[in-house]
């Protein structure tokens, strides 16, 4: 490379540098988890970052799929553009996102570690899962859609973040965490407060800094942003540029909130968090379609079943001889598109001065 070309390279890395520094204002607190939505992915130039908007978005269409294709007669999933969810469908989606993102935001929540299991809080952010579980639940039996779809961005947000801010990823599990939603599966001991769980990091990237008698134990713990409450002496930091707890003992952090080692110290186990907590998303959407059924979960989000194909026909006197096709020619045979023909069809007489009608 010649000179000027350095030169223009070490230009470019400047202005990228200080776009990342005078923008880190309108990004969330060290507290919250995974990156909100597609801006805070732009802010922090992590482009192949999973935020908490994607995740939602994937682990919604994926179970909206999975229960349109169960109620078809068709035994293969439909496409997405079969389906043809409608704007009501993406509005819902939205409300539940957006829900999802504020709880890095509103003051009530965006520095509470219960609400994104820090500071080894785990036990209380749990119980607040299930309470968000219930809540959901009770909302969609009495038709309180938009409630329900506040309580439900909410609990997702918690429940992602579990993956992120946990060591959860570092022990080795490849499943999720069942216990979290259901109390009857087995535990996982969280450290004791007066326990160490982290050595000092000293560069962005921090590998292998959980001490061994935390992950072979199997003992879960999470980190400490300077956000939240104290950190006792030897506890994993949350970690990355904006958390001032860095630079107390433990050094580092163990976050893997993105793929940016400037805001995760854990970035290269992110995609491995973000895989488990889309798959927990969709575990408490299924567990939600089992509880309340089918119907109740496609009004949820606003889904709509496919409209009915009409046909009116005039019968008043020499009307239906003279300009009437048979009725077969009318009706869908096997010859329409499946999209069509799975409809339900109904046919309308009319004859002057009263109308009858009948399905088929």
């Amino acid at each position: 490379m010649t000179q000027e070309g350095r030169i223009r390279v070490a230009k470019s890395a400047k202005k990228a540098l200080w776009f990342v520094f005078a923008y880190l204002p309108l990004l969330p607190s060290p507290s919250e988890g995974f990156l909100p939505n597609f801006w805070s992915r732009v802010l922090t130039l992590s482009w192949d970052s999973h935020t908490h908007q994607y995740m939602t978005e994937q682990a919604i269409l994926t179970v909206t799929l999975e229960v349109l294709r169960d109620a078809s007669d068709q035994h293969r999933a439909p496409a997405e553009d079969e389906v043809r969810l409608g704007r009501a469908f993406w509005r819902a989606v939205g409300e539940v996102v957006s829900s999802n993102a504020d709880t890095d935001f509103m003051t009530s929540t965006k520095s509470n570690p219960v609400y994104h299991f820090d500071s080894e809080r785990i036990k209380d952010s749990t119980a607040m899962l299930r309470h968000l579980w219930t809540q959901t639940v009770l909302s969609v039996r009495a038709k309180e859609y938009q409630s329900a779809r506040f309580s439900l961005g909410q609990l997702f947000h918690s429940l992602q973040d579990f993956y992120s801010h946990s060591n959860w990823v570092e022990m080795g599990q490849k499943s999720i965490y069942l216990h979290l939603m259901q109390p009857e599966e087995p535990a996982i001991p969280v450290a004791p407060e007066d326990k160490p769980t982290c050595s000092d990091c000293f560069t962005a990237t921090c590998r292998n800094n959980l001490l061994p008698a935390v992950t072979h134990t199997q003992l879960l713990t999470t980190g400490y942003p300077s956000s939240s409450v104290s950190k006792p002496h030897g506890k994993c930091s949350h970690g990355g540029i904006l958390d001032q707890n860095t630079v107390l003992r433990a050094r580092g952090g163990i976050n893997k909130d993105s793929t940016s080692p400037v805001f995760s110290p854990h970035h290269y186990l992110h995609k491995e968090a973000a895989s488990l907590a889309t798959e927990a998303t969709q575990a408490v959407l299924r567990d939600l379609k089992d509880t309340v059924g089918d119907e109740a979960l496609l009004r949820l989000f606003s889904v709509k079943q496919k409209p009915a194909l009409v046909f009116v026909l005039d019968t008043t006197g020499s009307s239906l001889r003279r300009s009437l096709p048979p009725v077969s020619e009318l009706t869908p045979s096997s010859r329409v598109e499946p999209a069509a023909s799975s409809r339900p069809v109904h046919l309308c007489c009319f004859h002057d001065p009263y109308v009858i009608g009948r399905q088929v």
